[in-house]
């Protein structure tokens, strides 16, 4: 078996790399005390120019198609300097792969290139609630079809880059006597929509720079092109695309890991004890 990384792969390892140490780095530590989010939307931005907001996406809506191994790689290098790019980055990312691997032409033309290219800061990935997080099969958010519209209503809880995400791939229950996990579907809702409100920031212990915000939907009226995929057979989905999101997390926490590595290195090469 070749281990070997591709041409492809080392130029995505290497682009992201120089980009964390010459953008990212220097301002790192300022964001994550609550420096300017202007800062860090700028940065977002240019993940996109970059190519690294739809790396495993078809070139044809804007990606980068160059496979989970340059993901994880970019994530990684990324996450060395700055977990909270990192982080949405990694959902962004997964967001535009959950649009290609469910959505229909329309939804896949309408919503990546925004993602991909940055003009959208980030996507968001609305399944948690307080009730539903490690049991998401068990959600409470509900989408009622009225006439030509889905009427939402319910909560999503610790929604990554809430604030400024551009689009949320939205799961609710459409069907209430479904078996448990039977009745839900996923939805495109656009950030803005009326009925939608963005909650409070959470307080975390870190990845502050990222946003980690609840979803408010108050009769949120969305059409009826919202729906992505099969009526009723969201929970599939989401659980599917969730395996891919792993990828994500555990290549930012191998950069975190890496990071800590190097401050350690640094350290023990400076300290003097005992003589």
């Amino acid at each position: 078996m070749n281990l070997d990384l591709t041409e492809e792969q080392r130029i995505i390892q290497d682009t992201a790399r120089n980009f964390a140490k010459s953008e990212l780095e220097p301002v790192a530590a300022t964001l994550d005390q609550g420096g300017d989010r202007a800062i860090f939307l700028k940065n977002l931005r240019k993940l996109g120019e970059l190519g690294l907001a739809a790396i495993n996406v078809k070139s044809e809506y804007g990606g980068s198609e160059a496979g989970v191994v340059a993901f994880s790689l970019a994530v990684t290098e990324i996450a060395r300097a700055c977990a909270s790019t990192a982080v949405t980055m990694s959902v962004t990312n997964m967001v535009c792969e959950v649009i290609q691997a469910i959505g229909n032409e329309e939804q896949k033309k309408a919503y990546i290139p925004k993602l991909a290219s940055g003009e959208y800061y980030a996507g968001g990935f609305a399944l948690t609630e307080t009730t539903a997080g490690s049991d998401p099969a068990g959600m409470r958010a509900t989408a009622v079809l009225d006439g030509d519209e889905w009427v939402l209503n319910g909560n999503k809880m610790f929604i990554t880059s809430g604030e400024y995400a551009g689009v949320f791939v939205t799961w609710a229950v459409t069907d209430k006597n479904a078996p448990k996990g039977k009745g839900i579907s996923t939805f495109l809702i656009e950030n803005g929509t009326k009925g939608l409100t963005i909650g409070r920031e959470e307080h975390k212990m870190g990845q502050h720079a990222s946003a980690t915000n609840e979803l408010i939907f108050e009769d949120c009226r969305v059409p009826k092109s919202a729906l992505m995929g099969k009526l009723n057979d969201g929970f599939r989905t989401a659980v599917g695309e969730l395996a891919g999101g792993r990828i994500g997390i555990g290549s930012l926490a191998l950069g975190c890991g890496l990071a800590a590595m190097d401050y350690a290195t640094a350290y023990a090469k400076e300290r003097r004890q005992f003589d």
